[in-house]
């Protein structure tokens, strides 16, 4: 039994020792170049094959080549430089190094703008991917008074945070108290930022304003036609009589002129 737990300790060092001798074979520097950082991986093993590198940041891949010099090199802009970063030579995954790249949280909000309607939930989200992440997360609200502070026990509102990202929740929205601007502030150990949204609650009735404006346009439009024609249909009847009466006059004395001529050929 002590044997085998000997066996296990040894490999276990081993492999912590080999792991860390990788990354001692990789030298590595942070190079602040104006508005840039440029980010620098040297392999200090001449015998090695090196058929490529690629850098990570996360799970995501920024840049892969199929070069092979023992140095390899990764620039990145300043805004958006903080996280953990790892070079990688190869083609053994093993031969990689991480860079810690430090700095003030960067906050940004999902919608600098958010509409609601009144009585309604809306959600203000905040995002960090600052490194190292943000510890401590502060909703309040903008007021030439002073600003206030947000927490859970504050009134139809609770806030929901993790490293990356925060949510200020606000429930049965009043059209007067809760329209203005909301600050989201993160503070991690190297500093703090802040991102500001504004947000605007419409009446509830507010929808209905369109159709209601329709309907007063139609009822405007049959109110014109109507009367219109209420004022036009006894000058028309007028009219036809006057057409009709023609007619007749005419008739008549085509009746007068047919009797004259049939006494003139009775008299011959």
């Amino acid at each position: 039994m002590a044997t085998g737990l000997l066996v296990v300790l040894g490999l276990a060092l081993l492999g912590s020792e080999s792991g860390s001798g990788a990354e001692n074979r990789i030298s590595t520097t942070i190079t602040d170049e104006g508005s840039k950082t440029l980010l620098t991986c040297t392999l200090n093993d001449s015998g090695a094959e090196i058929l490529g590198h690629r850098w990570e940041k996360g799970d995501r891949v920024l840049h892969e080549d199929s070069l092979t010099d023992p140095t390899t090199k990764y620039m990145i802009d300043t805004d958006e430089r903080t996280g953990q970063y790892v070079c990688i030579f190869l083609p053994e995954t093993a031969r990689r190094a991480s860079l810690d790249v430090k700095g003030s949280p960067k906050i940004k909000a999902v919608k600098k703008s958010e509409h609601a309607t009144e009585g309604e939930t809306v959600v203000l989200v905040c995002k960090s991917e600052s490194f190292p992440p943000v510890t401590d997360w502060v909703w309040y609200k903008m007021s030439d008074g002073g600003d206030q502070v947000l927490t859970n026990n504050s009134q139809n509102k609770f806030v929901l945070s993790s490293e990356t990202k925060t949510e200020l929740h606000i429930q049965n929205l009043h059209l007067e108290a809760d329209p203005g601007k909301y600050a989201c502030n993160g503070t991690n150990a190297e500093g703090t930022d802040q991102a500001v949204i504004t947000l605007r609650v419409r009446n509830r009735f507010a929808a209905l304003w369109p159709f209601l404006g329709i309907v007063a346009e139609v009822l405007v439009l049959v109110t014109i036609i109507f009367i219109y024609e209420k004022r036009r249909k006894p000058d028309e009847v007028l009219d036809d009589e006057d057409t009709g009466s023609a007619p007749l006059k005419s008739s008549s004395h085509h009746m007068n002129n047919k009797g004259e001529n049939v006494r003139q050929r009775n008299a011959n």
